[in-house]
């Protein structure tokens, strides 16, 4: 009895540690998730700011400043008081109090993070829809490169992530129709932050279809019903309330984009990762489909097919396009059986291969680009913040003098100039296709911020209505001589 009782002392401990690296131990393929994740985040860290994000952090800091929500122009001289049905609000709010509270490392986690929490998520919706860790990991990697091609701290990132939980959602409630609840609290959310909340619902509405066509059992058909429904009402209590879904779908169907923002244009297939992160999906989707054997899920093959041709006429779609696709593609089972196991060797390998690939140099979060076509004229801007007199400005630089409190003539918030027709007349005078020293003169501007080496910085530096007063990183300042003569052309 003596030994026995030994036995049993001595074998407690050892079952503890069995136990405690039970726990620790993780399948090695998550390493390559961490890994994705952390190419996200290298992306962020080694990109300045650019574009969109300046103007959201304008009118996020007008919102904060005034104690309301923006409801009309205040940074224009062309269209200033004009009503703006702002359906990013929510976003710039955020943007605008993260900054101000946690500092510029927010722009990263408004970026990187929110798509490594929706890569996060959808690795979640993969392993339960019986995919296994390696093939996981695989996916991951098509996920992140998806992800990629959208990453920017703006509310398209949300959007992403608001997408791959709505997807969890709606999986986990097919054994659990608890978690149906939870899906109007995101729309909730999102109809205040993006208009691609509009994708959101008719994820919904397939999936209520599928269980109709399925001839489901009438109460799981109900309780979709009631879910939609309750999503459509939520996406209501915003402050346009019912007419923002029109006001959104409006947006996203015009013309008008696809002629000013790039993202709303067909891929440019010479970009190598944007070409593999919409072929190699799209073949990973043939080949199930065709060796299968019907294990795919018609539902969401349907989705990821139907995001694959929003693809093709618009580049935004990518990153949903992907995430969609590999949650169809997770049932499928191209590597058989998985024979790797467990290891406690996992997160310290995850945290090395982490820390190799967010190693040297970053640049500093919150720092304008400067470099290539994206990049914002910061040497002129500082010129021209100290001057007197209107400035006319690119679309895309628009948004860097509202962040700087600069009034322009028009910048990226393409919905605000509908019916304005300030869009047309600004392409006329950048494109030379109308004399521009009259448009110029009747808005009374006194600079011109342009890109150089243009068509229209070639003609004002012929003009001698105006003089070349400074060029830098890529933009030419140009001044109204005021006692020049007038030239007719």
């Amino acid at each position: 009895m003596l030994t026995a009782a030994r036995e049993t002392k001595t074998g407690f401990p050892g079952a503890h540690r069995q136990a405690r690296r039970r726990a620790l131990a993780l399948h090695p393929a998550y390493i390559v998730v961490a890994g994705a994740c952390a190419v996200l985040l290298r992306q962020a860290m080694r990109s300045g700011l650019s574009g969109d994000v300046f103007y959201e952090l304008a009118a996020g800091r007008w919102m904060l400043r005034h104690h309301a929500i923006l409801r009309h122009d205040t940074f224009t001289y062309s269209v200033a008081g004009r009503a703006w049905l702002d359906e990013e609000w929510g976003f710039q709010a955020l943007l605008a109090w993260l900054v101000a509270h946690v500092g510029p490392v927010s722009y990263w986690l408004l970026s990187a993070g929110t798509c490594a929490a929706a890569l996060a998520a959808s690795v979640a919706l993969w392993r339960r829809n019986g995919a296994g860790p390696l093939w996981s990991g695989a996916l991951a990697v098509v996920g992140a490169a998806g992800l990629s091609v959208g990453l920017s701290p703006r509310p398209q990132d949300l959007s992403y992530l608001f997408f791959a939980v709505l997807m969890l959602l709606l999986y986990v409630a097919r054994s659990n129709p608890r978690w149906l609840a939870a899906v109007p609290v995101l729309f909730l959310t999102w109809a205040n932050v993006h208009g691609s909340f509009l994708l959101g619902l008719a994820v919904v509405a397939l999936d209520l279809a599928s269980a109709l066509v399925k001839a489901a059992a009438g109460r799981r058909v109900r309780q979709l019903a009631t879910c939609l429904l309750a999503s459509v009402l939520a996406t209501f209590a915003n402050p346009a309330g019912p007419r923002l879904l029109a006001y959104a779908f409006r947006v996203s169907t015009s013309p008008t984009l696809s002629s000013f923002i790039v993202e709303w244009q067909s891929p440019n297939f010479h970009l190598p990762l944007l070409l593999a992160a919409i072929v190699v999906p799209l073949l990973l989707l043939v080949a199930a489909i065709a060796f299968g054997g019907g294990a795919l899920d018609p539902p969401a093959v349907l989705l990821a097919l139907a995001l694959f041709v929003s693809t093709l006429h618009a580049v935004r779609f990518t990153p949903y396009f992907d995430l969609a696709a590999c949650a169809a593609l997770a049932k499928w089972r191209p590597l058989g059986h998985e024979t790797l196991r467990p290891s406690t060797l996992t997160a310290p390998g995850a945290v090395l291969l982490v820390g190799a690939l967010l190693a040297g140099p970053h640049v500093a979060a919150g720092t304008p680009q400067v470099k290539g076509p994206l990049g914002c004229p910061v040497i002129a801007t500082n010129f021209l913040a100290h001057q007197s007199g209107r400035i006319f400005t690119t679309y895309w630089w628009g948004d860097y003098l509202d962040y700087r409190g600069i009034p322009v003539f028009i910048d990226g918030r393409t919905d605000l100039y509908f019916g304005t027709g300030a869009l047309t007349t600004y392409m006329r005078v950048a494109e030379l296709r109308t004399p521009p020293d009259p448009f110029l003169s009747r808005w009374k501007v006194k600079w011109v911020l342009w890109q150089d080496g243009t068509a229209l910085a070639t003609y004002l530096d012929h003009d001698p209505q105006w003089r070349k007063v400074l060029v830098a990183q890529g933009a030419v300042v140009f001044e109204r001589d005021l006692e020049a003569p007038r030239a007719v052309r």
